[in-house]
């Protein structure tokens, strides 16, 4: 259906945005041990302004009522709230964060100590497999980068991770561990750039390594270099951390980008913040579909809603679909 009006490009904007599936690309948890519900999310600091004296507006607390709210437990009363989520087993209890955030994927960080002894309940949970400094501890003779790099395919192997994050930037070991290891073992990189001088060396290093698929994230300064350094690469994919910076990202790159990474540390932090962050995304949208609409480019419902799905996780997985031989 043709969009008629900006009433019609609003409602349907939002109407998208708020029923795609979402890829949540670092969650940072154990997903075995660590601790889930309303006491455990209640507890955090930012949260506990909940049962202090006056309005809980801080960020920390906004994203648990966000959660409380999507998980249809009762907001007004976390004393109720936390009896009911007791109810549920652990994992009816992480399937419920999932179906209330509609995740399609959610890539949890795995230590590479921890590969071979953690499996990954049900299948929207994966391995993101984090490769820590001490993997380049140098030797006698300095770096032996193949032994690393074997010690981080025997890891991914074990838990299956087709995803591998490096924890701090090592110029040295992206160029002579990371950029090669994935290339033969079909894995996506990520990583996260501080400063554009990392954005410009990650550049040269994909220039080096045309089949390298890498998922980047970036700040300030280093974001607006990563946006620029993406647009000619396709196989470089942006990962946004504030909303607010997707009508920038979506005018470099179209709907080459994932518009949010909630990076939390609970999954029901997780969830809130992306509660959070599809409002902010869909008005972002709608701002960035405006003046095309005005130019009398006829846009449908249909092209919305694919554009939605794509930003919200579908380039992430297209990364993961390319071929290695174009």
């Amino acid at each position: 259906m043709i969009i008629r009006d900006k009433q019609d490009l609003r409602r349907c904007v939002k109407q998208a945005v708020r029923r795609a599936e979402v890829v949540e690309t670092r969650l940072d948890f154990d997903i075995l041990h660590g601790e889930v519900g309303v006491g455990a999310l209640m507890g955090e600091p930012a949260a506990q302004s909940a049962v202090g004296t006056g309005t809980p507006l801080q960020h920390g607390a906004v994203e648990a009522f966000a959660a409380l709210n999507a998980l249809d437990l009762p907001a007004h009363d976390v004393g109720k709230a936390e009896t009911i989520a007791q109810g549920y087993d652990r994992g009816a209890y992480l399937a419920q964060v999932l179906r209330a955030m509609r995740a399609r994927r959610v890539l949890v960080t795995l230590p590479m100590d921890q590969a071979e002894q953690t499996a990954f309940p049900g299948e929207r949970f994966s391995p993101l497999l984090a490769v820590g400094p001490d993997t380049f501890a140098p030797g006698r003779y300095g770096v032996s980068y193949e032994s690393a790099a074997q010690r981080i395919a025997q890891a991914a192997h074990a838990c299956g991770a087709r995803d591998v994050t490096l924890a701090a930037w090592d110029e040295q070991a992206l160029g002579f561990c990371l950029a090669p290891l994935c290339e033969d073992e079909c894995m996506v990189l990520h990583i996260q750039l501080d400063a554009p001088e990392q954005v410009i060396a990650l550049a040269e290093v994909m220039d080096d390594h045309p089949r390298l698929r890498v998922l980047a994230g970036a700040r300030g300064h280093a974001q607006r270099a990563l946006l620029r350094e993406a647009a000619p690469r396709k196989r470089l994919l942006v990962r946004l951390s504030d909303p607010l910076r997707l009508g920038e990202a979506v005018g470099l790159l179209g709907t080459r980008v994932l518009a949010y990474s909630a990076e939390a540390d609970m999954p029901e932090r997780m969830l809130g913040r992306w509660v959070q962050a599809r409002e902010t995304i869909w008005q972002a949208l709608y701002e960035a579909y405006l003046p095309l609409a005005r130019a009398g480019y006829e846009l449908t419902d249909d092209a919305v809603d694919r554009d939605a799905v794509r930003m919200l996780g579908g380039a992430y997985l297209e990364l993961h679909t390319e071929t290695n031989d174009d």
